[in-house]
């Protein structure tokens, strides 16, 4: 994608800063000024497919906000990098530093998006044709709704550890970054005040999105975004009147075999949303990590013990391929194809989550054989998804059974982090054994960068700056 040069300020609170003082009277980083930059409804547009651009990159969906949050939930019995990178290794072990560059990449390239979208939405005006004002308007909501979804579970408690109003969240920036001064130096939001900036941007998206947006969001993308969330949050009523929202639209079916998801240089029918790569334009460490020589490095491995969480004959066990390093994901490599897994689309959201998330919802909400949200029980949306992998249907499922389904169909696809906190598990580490949910250590550092030159940043229980 071509990326617009309106870089006015690199990152947010102290991204373009270093800890030197003497940097600190620098001008923002940009090619161009912003007046002229956001000054024509193209350039807003170019603006806009940036943001796209750089959720795509490998510290944001093109690798960091799934590998990264999967490796430090997962057990390591279960998952284990077993790369020379320390800083994956930090995140595994459970061990981070302050001073790891993959999470202060995640931070950076995170409040980059946000500022290119408080960017358009500042210039918004400059748009005069009404449909596509409120377009790109949308757009910019759901960036960066999408992006503090990212932060808060990344660097925040989750929602049920405690009480979400006090507990520390992330800086809450919602209008651009244009100098450098004491502005910047933002508190950190509660975790509510953000997952409430979440709700917001990403209802605004849904309310004003298109139905159809080609490769980028549309207004089932944001309703399928606002079921995860809601999830995340325990709101199973609101999860699942979204996810069956995104179902009912019959804009998306299943694929009849689970493995049409994956390693994909197209959208498919079960595509709700991904990172688009090309053979020019690329950014994809889920590769980088998951795939053998001589696309990938084979660093993240997958061991007996996640094989032993299938239920015998499901053929999502089979998604795995043995190779000199140990067992990979064939998610992100399929040696039947000769497509490079580096040039292959990231699948975000597939209509398969939406049938978890409304299956779960009714679970909770109503019982196993009752009909709920959408008119349908839980049995109904869970046995097309077992019934495609080769398992017999479900009579009377329980939520275990809801769960262990969830696991096995979504698995290396990001949810490991949210679903191990939501749900109040336990998690392993060589180094400290098991760790409960809510444990500190399953919550990433503020950057070293960060509260070096922004006083009004508190760092993470755990973390010593």
């Amino acid at each position: 994608m071509k990326k617009i040069k309106i870089y006015v300020l690199a990152l947010f609170v102290g991204v373009a800063f270093t800890a030197c003082d003497d940097l600190l009277e620098l001008d923002p980083q940009a090619s161009i000024s912003d007046d002229i930059a956001l000054s024509t409804p193209g350039n807003i547009q170019t603006a806009i497919v940036g943001g796209y651009a750089a959720l795509s990159s490998v510290n944001a969906y093109g690798g960091s906000y799934v590998y990264l949050t999967d490796i430090l939930a997962a057990p390591q019995d279960e998952i284990y990098f077993n790369g020379t990178f320390t800083q994956p290794r930090e995140v595994n072990d459970k061990e981070m530093l302050i001073s790891n560059s993959f999470v202060a990449g995640y931070w950076n390239t995170s409040y980059n998006i946000i500022n290119r979208a408080n960017n358009v939405l500042s210039a918004i005006d400059v748009v005069t044709d009404a449909a596509d004002r409120e377009r790109l308007e949308a757009e910019a909501h759901f960036l960066r709704g999408v992006v503090y979804y990212n932060l808060v579970v990344a660097f925040g408690k989750a929602y049920n550890d405690g009480d979400p109003s006090s507990n520390l969240g992330v800086p809450l920036v919602l209008q651009p970054t244009r100098i450098i001064d004491d502005n910047l130096k933002v508190s950190r939001a509660t975790v509510q005040a953000v997952y409430d900036q979440i709700i917001d941007d990403l209802e605004f998206a849904r309310d004003n999105l298109p139905p159809d947006n080609g490769v980028f969001a549309n207004e089932f993308t944001a309703s399928a975004m606002l079921a995860r969330v809601h999830l995340t949050m325990g709101n199973y009523t609101e999860a699942g009147t979204e996810a069956s929202r995104v179902i009912e639209s019959d804009n998306y079916t299943l694929f009849a075999d689970i493995r049409e998801n994956f390693n994909r240089t197209s959208n498919g029918s079960e595509t709700i949303f991904a990172m688009q790569n090309t053979p020019t334009d690329f950014r994809n460490d889920m590769a980088t990590f998951y795939t053998p020589q001589p696309y990938g490095r084979a660093d993240i491995q997958i061991r007996d013990a996640h094989l032993d969480t299938y239920e015998a004959g499901d053929l999502r066990a089979t998604l795995f391929v043995e190779t000199g390093r140990g067992r990979m994901v064939t998610r992100y490599h399929d040696e039947d194809t000769s497509v490079d897994p580096r040039r292959t689309n990231i699948s975000i959201i597939r209509l398969a989550e939406m049938h978890l998330i409304r299956a779960e919802a009714n679970m909770r909400l109503t019982g196993s054989g009752v009909a709920g949200i959408g008119g349908v029980t839980p049995e109904a949306d869970l046995n097309p998804l077992r019934d495609r992998v080769n398992l017999a249907p479900l009579a009377a499922a329980t939520l275990d059974d809801v769960l262990r389904e969830r696991r096995a169909e979504l698995a290396f696809e990001g949810h490991f982090l949210t679903d191990l906190k939501r749900l109040e598990g336990t998690t392993q580490s060589l180094a400290e054994g098991v760790v409960q949910w809510n444990d500190n250590s399953l919550v990433f550092p503020i950057p070293e960068r960060e509260t070096n030159v922004n006083e009004n940043l508190v760092q993470n229980p755990g973390y010593i700056d």
